[in-house]
C-alpha cells in the first residue's frame, strides 16, 4: 500500500513538471509557461488578444484586464522590430505561443518607465518586482481583427437592444400598474364627491363643466388656457387665474405634461372642464416645485382661445 501511494505521489509530481515549462528571453528573463496552448508561434504584424494582470511584490493586484472597463482581452499589435526594443514585458510575451498562459517577473521601473512610458506609482518601489500573468487568447491578421470587432460590436448592439426592450417593457408594465392604482384612487375620490366622469383610454378622468363652440383643439394648434392646478387633496400648486393671464403653448408637441396634451385636445374654444390626471401622465416619479413625486393632479381648465 505504501509503495503504491509513493508511486501515486511521484506520478502527480511528474505530471506537474510536465505541465510547466520555463523559457528564457535573450536578456535572461525567466518566463514560466503555466499552460501550453495550441503551439502556434507569433507572426509579425498580427494582432494579439491578451488577458493580463500584474501584482506588486506583496501580491496585491495592480491591474487586471478582466476587471477593466471593457472586461475583454487587450488587443496588441505584434510588430517584431518594435517589440524587441519596447521593454521586458514585450520581450517576455514574445517567447509565448498562441494559447499559452505564463507568468514572469519584471521590475516596476522597467514595466512603468520603459514599457508604459509613465512614472512608477508612488505606492511602488521602482526596484521592486512586479509579477506579470498573461494568456495569449488569439492571433489575427488585420482583416480578421476588423471582422471580429464588427461582429463583437453587433453583438453588443443586439444585447443593448434586448436590454433596452426588456427595460422598456418593464417600465410599461410598472406604468400600467401605477395608472391602474391611480385610477382606483381617482374613482374612489369622485365617488365620494358624487361626480361621474368620462375616462380616456390612457386613464384620464374628466368632466366637461361648460360646453364651448367649434371644433376641438388639435395637435399643432396654438392654445391659450386658464387653469387652477391642485393636488387631489385640494392643495393648490399653480394658477393662471392668480397671475391674471392664460397660459399659451403649442398643443401636442410635448411642451406640457402628457395629461395636458391629451386633456386639452378634448375641448373646443370656450369649454371648461376638470381633468384628473394620473401621476404617470403628469410628473411621475419626479418632484416638481411644490408637487410631490407620484402625485395625481387635478386641473380646472378653460380653453380661452385656439389659433
Amino acid at each position: 500500500m505504501k509503495y503504491n501511494a509513493l508511486l501515486a505521489v511521484l506520478a502527480i509530481s511528474m505530471l506537474s513538471i510536465a505541465c510547466s515549462e520555463e523559457r528564457t528571453t535573450e536578456s535572461g528573463i525567466k518566463v514560466n509557461i503555466i499552460e501550453k496552448g495550441e503551439g502556434t508561434a507569433l507572426k509579425d504584424s498580427t494582432i494579439l488578444r491578451i488577458n493580463m494582470k500584474y501584482l506588486n511584490s506583496k501580491g496585491n493586484e495592480q491591474w487586471n484586464s478582466a476587471k477593466a472597463a471593457a472586461g475583454e482581452p487587450v488587443p496588441l499589435q505584434y510588430i517584431k522590430e518594435v517589440w524587441g526594443t519596447s521593454g521586458t514585458m514585450y520581450e517576455a510575451l514574445e517567447v509565448m505561443n498562441v494559447g499559452d498562459s505564463a507568468s514572469f517577473e519584471i521590475t516596476a521601473k522597467d514595466l512603468y518607465e520603459t514599457t508604459f512610458k509613465t512614472g512608477v506609482p508612488d505606492s511602488l518601489d521602482s526596484g521592486s518586482n512586479v509579477t506579470f500573468y498573461a494568456k495569449i487568447v488569439s492571433m489575427m491578421n488585420t482583416e480578421e481583427f476588423q471582422a471580429f470587432q464588427k461582429e463583437e460590436y453587433e453583438k453588443v448592439q443586439e444585447k443593448r437592444k434586448v436590454e433596452m426592450a426588456a427595460a422598456q417593457a418593464k417600465k410599461l408594465e410598472e406604468s400600467a400598474e401605477i395608472i391602474k392604482k391611480d385610477g382606483e384612487t381617482i374613482d374612489q375620490f369622485l365617488a365620494e364627491q358624487n361626480i361621474t366622469p368620462q375616462t380616456t383610454e390612457s386613464g384620464i378622468r374628466y368632466v366637461i363643466t361648460q360646453e364651448g363652440e367649434g371644433d376641438n383643439a388639435k395637435s399643432g394648434d396654438q392654445v391659450s388656457v386658464h387653469y387652477n392646478g391642485t393636488l387631489l387633496d385640494g392643495t393648490k400648486f399653480d394658477s393662471s387665474y392668480d397671475r391674471g393671464s392664460p397660459f399659451g403653448f403649442t398643443l401636442g408637441q410635448g411642451r406640457v405634461i402628457m395629461g395636458w396634451d391629451e386633456g386639452i385636445a378634448l375641448l373646443n374654444k370656450g369649454a371648461k372642464a376638470t381633468l384628473y390626471i394620473p401621476s404617470t401622465l403628469a410628473y411621475g416619479e419626479r418632484a416638481t416645485g411644490s408637487i410631490p413625486a407620484n402625485s395625481i393632479l387635478k386641473f380646472d381648465v378653460e380653453l380661452v382661445d385656439i389659433k
